[in-house]
C-alpha cells in the first residue's frame, strides 16, 4: 500500500525514490516502460557487498559453517587454513588475512606455517622467509650458537641476518 500525496511533485519524487516507474497519463495505455521492474534480490553476503560496492576481501568468501554442499575442510585453500590458524593463535582476523600471504611465501604448507607460528610467533614471517632462503628449517631454531639457541637469540632481539649467518657458519666444515 503506497501513501497518497496531494502535491504531484512530491508524489513524483516519492515514486522516483522507491524506483517506481512513471504512471501512464490519462487516456494512455501502459507500456513496458511503465511496468514495475523485477529486482533480483541478492542471495549471499558477497552479492550484497558487490551490489553496494563494498570490498570485504577474504571475509566474503569464507564459509560460516561446514554445512554448505560440497564443502569439505580438506578442500579448503591453504590461505583459508592459514588465516584460521593465525586467528586461533590470537591474531585479529583482518591482520591474519593480510599476513596469510606473507606466511605462505615463507612456508608453502599450512602445517609448516603452524610449526613456525608455534616457534616464532604470529607476526614474524620474515624469520621463516630468511631461513627458507638460506636452506634452513624450523628445527634449526634449536641449534646452539655460542651457548644460546638461535630461537633465544631472535627473541632477545638479534637481527635475523646475524642469526642466519651464525647458523650457516656452523654448517661449514672446519678448515
Amino acid at each position: 500500500m503506497n501513501p497518497t500525496f496531494d502535491d504531484p511533485s512530491i508524489e513524483a519524487l516519492y515514486r522516483y525514490l522507491i524506483g517506481a516507474p512513471e504512471a501512464p497519463g490519462p487516456g494512455q495505455r501502459p507500456t513496458p516502460a511503465n511496468m514495475p521492474q523485477r529486482i533480483q534480490r541478492p542471495r549471499t553476503a558477497a552479492d550484497i557487498a558487490r551490489a553496494e560496492g563494498l570490498e570485504l576481501g577474504d571475509m566474503a568468501r569464507t564459509p560460516r559453517s561446514g554445512r554448505r554442499s560440497g564443502h569439505c575442510p580438506s578442500r579448503r585453500s591453504a590461505r583459508h587454513v592459514v588465516v584460521d590458524q593465525l586467528v586461533e593463535a590470537g591474531c585479529p582476523r583482518r591482520e591474519a588475512v593480510e599476513m596469510a600471504d606473507q606466511w605462505l611465501r615463507a612456508e608453502p604448507t599450512p602445517e609448516g606455517v603452524r610449526r613456525w607460528v608455534d616457534r616464532v610467533g604470529v607476526r614474524r614471517p620474515d624469520i621463516a622467509l630468511q631461513f627458507r632462503l638460506h636452506s634452513l628449517c624450523v628445527d634449526d631454531l634449536d641449534v646452539l650458537v655460542d651457548g644460546m639457541s638461535a630461537r633465544r637469540r631472535l627473541r632477545d632481539g638479534a637481527p635475523v641476518g646475524q642469526v642466519v649467518a651464525a647458523l650457516l657458519m656452523l654448517r661449514q666444515p672446519p678448515a
